[in-house]
């Protein structure tokens, strides 16, 4: 998803731009041995429409034509996935295809230079790497992942009705009181097992969980495990780090006033022990040569992020905690003698 949306974002392709089901592709979505929503050969469905489907039910046909949306074959594809793989940083992890079927599965699709019993496979840190990624540059994946269901358009009169298969959303079977689940996916391969990767937001904080491996029950066992994650989220220690003075405002360029107010002014971090030394560090997303806040600055935009790094601090990246800066005021452009002065 996250090369379809970095095409989406360059405007190679559009969510109204149509994509023609190939026969290779039908296949797929047509055997109920697989994830599959139906779509049929010689329709042409819409990004929006696949991406629905891909993100809602898992639909491995969907998700094949998308690989498809901008010309590419499998192959150029799976070279554009690992250049992203690489970009985001994550480490472990083999690609054989955009779905989670083996080569063999693949059927017409198989690639020659994989074995039938190749597969994707990913480390649990990986995979939430990607996640954190997807929804910190793709907020509005969310709105699609969120859905309990959706009615999907396979042919003239036949529409399809599916229910999302992530049983954690708000007023569902697993839900976790307290924490709204808005995402983000279901997964199935034979070395993963049944899986999942969860995100929500618990006390103002998004939170994201992996499961791999959840054999039994159905496939619900991994809505079980992920919440479980959730409750040990709950039982863990809160502790609030209060910004001193010097960071309550930030120094501003070329505005009507010298610096800018932001917030929050305390964050919390959770943990098993209490961080008793650490730093702070904030960076701005735009500022100049002085390293000053360019105005104009709007009320509530995001301003930069501060860092807090401590040895008792582990991060999946292993890099300082990060939490989003947003100015509290707005400062406008100055006047001449404004911008001369400050």
């Amino acid at each position: 998803m996250a090369v379809v949306h970095d095409e989406l974002k360059q405007r190679i392709i559009t969510a109204n731009t149509r994509v023609n089901v190939s026969a290779d592709v039908a296949a797929i979505a047509s055997d109920p041995a697989y994830s599959a929503i139906g779509v049929q050969e010689g329709q042409s469905y819409t990004v929006r429409e696949l991406l629905n489907a891909a993100m809602v039910k898992s639909a491995d046909g969907a998700t094949l034509a998308l690989a498809e949306a901008d010309g590419s074959n499998l192959e150029e594809f799976n070279l554009k996935m690992d250049q992203k793989a690489k970009e985001i940083g994550l480490k472990n992890y083999t690609i054989v295809n955009p779905v989670g079927l083996t080569n063999g599965d693949l059927k017409g699709l198989k690639l020659e230079q994989y074995a039938n019993n190749a597969e994707n496979a990913m480390t649990a840190n990986d995979v939430a790497l990607l996640a954190r990624y997807l929804v910190q540059t793709y907020p509005d994946l969310l709105q699609v992942t969120a859905q309990k269901d959706a009615d999907f358009y396979i042919a003239k009169d036949k529409t399809v009705k599916a229910d999302n298969l992530n049983k954690m959303l708000p007023g569902e079977q697993y839900a976790v009181p307290g924490v709204k689940i808005d995402g983000l996916k279901t997964g199935t391969s034979a070395a993963a097992g049944p899986s999942f990767v969860s995100t929500g937001v618990y006390r103002g904080h998004r939170v994201i969980t992996v499961v791999l491996h959840a054999n039994g029950d159905g496939g619900d066992a991994r809505f079980a495990a992920t919440r479980q994650l959730y409750n040990q989220l709950k039982g863990m220690k809160t502790e609030q780090i209060t910004l001193p003075r010097w960071l309550h405002r930030q120094w501003v360029a070329n505005g009507t006033q010298r610096s800018v107010a932001i917030r929050p002014q305390q964050v919390s971090v959770w943990g098993d022990k209490d961080i008793k030394n650490y730093s702070l560090a904030v960076r701005l997303n735009r500022h100049g040569q002085n390293g000053k806040v360019l105005a104009p600055v709007r009320a509530d935009e995001k301003i930069g992020e501060l860092e807090v790094a401590s040895h008792g601090v582990k991060t999946i990246d292993n890099e300082p905690l990060t939490y989003s800066l947003y100015s509290s005021e707005q400062v406008p452009l100055g006047n001449f003698w404004q911008r001369l002065w400050h």
